[in-house]
């Protein structure tokens, strides 16, 4: 069983255009919006894959009633803090001749230090039946930085953690098991660039040092690195056609898991994360993953030592 967070759900309406154009008349050719916040999202495509999953988290009374029923509706269980204010909408406008996608997300329903504590309860709650609880996504306005700090240190299961910027370092004295940065957290985090894959290893030990148990520096089309109980192993992308990036981070982070499960080795995981990450680009908007396309992909993925 893994129980995700999920603190700031969204409402993900992505519209495809040719190329995106600032400042002139750019037509829709396609639309869809689908239920987003990054915890749902690894919910989801663990569940795909097989495992038991659940979401706790919070959201905005306007709006909750549509959470709930999609994660009926994939047979995901449940427990959603209501709080005052709506579910935010996030904009993806992706140019379909590849050039670029463009994100404008809301902020989202602000969170109360009261309304912290009853979730941080549902926390506890949950995560006591589960094997790994997953914290990822943006805090919700009023929230400190150090929230996932705090919910790590006050839980007894292992954490995996999936966060950027403050949240992300703080987190970090906490020794979350597995830490999945990209290169732009990466590179916010530690307050340096990364430029080649020698820089990138030295990323992911740093974080090491910093911390946490377990790392995977994911660098989209470049691969992923993973690091962690002495070894250092590099994946590079495999190669398929890449129709929205979007949610990849979290499929990459629900294939971790079912390889956790399956291999019990986080070596062996990273291959199931790398599948799945491939697998999500495949697909539209934020749709997440096709089972079928994961185990077509897993077959593909060549990991070699850094």
């Amino acid at each position: 069983m893994i129980t995700a967070l999920c603190m700031n759900p969204s409402f993900d309406r992505t519209l495809e255009v040719d190329r995106l154009v600032p400042g002139e008349l750019n037509r829709v050719r396609a639309s869809r919006q689908d239920v987003g916040g990054k915890g749902i999202n690894v919910a989801v495509v663990a569940k795909r894959l097989g495992l038991e999953a659940r979401v706790v988290g919070c959201g905005g009374l306007e709006g909750a009633a549509a959470i709930s029923a999609m994660l009926d509706g994939e047979g995901i269980r449940h427990a959603l803090l209501p709080i005052p204010g709506r579910v935010r909408t996030n904009l993806k406008i992706v140019s379909l001749d590849g050039s670029s996608v463009t994100e404008l997300n809301e902020p989202g329903a602000a969170l109360a230090a009261s309304q912290l504590e009853l979730l941080t309860a549902i926390c506890r709650e949950n995560a006591a039946g589960s094997d790994w609880m997953v914290l990822t996504g943006s805090l919700p306005p009023g929230c400190p930085a150090g929230a996932y700090r705090a919910l790590m240190e006050a839980l007894d299961t292992p954490c995996i953690l999936d966060a950027s910027g403050a949240a992300l370092r703080q987190g970090l004295t906490a020794r979350p098991f597995l830490i999945k940065p990209n290169l732009r957290e990466a590179e916010a985090a530690l307050g340096r660039p990364i430029a080649s894959a020698d820089d990138a290893r030295a990323a992911a030990e740093e974080f090491l040092r910093l911390g946490a148990q377990h790392v995977i520096l994911s660098m989209g089309g470049q691969g992923a690195i993973y690091t962690g109980e002495g070894i250092a192993l590099f994946a590079p992308a495999l190669p398929v056609e890449v129709r929205s990036t979007v949610g990849a981070g979290d499929a990459m982070l629900g294939g971790v898991l079912k390889g956790m499960q399956e291999e019990r080795d986080m070596a062996l995981a990273f291959r199931y994360g790398i599948a799945a990450g491939a697998a999500s680009v495949m697909t539209s908007g934020t749709q997440l993953i096709v089972p079928a396309d994961f185990a077509r992909l897993l077959e593909q993925v060549k990991v070699l030592p850094l």
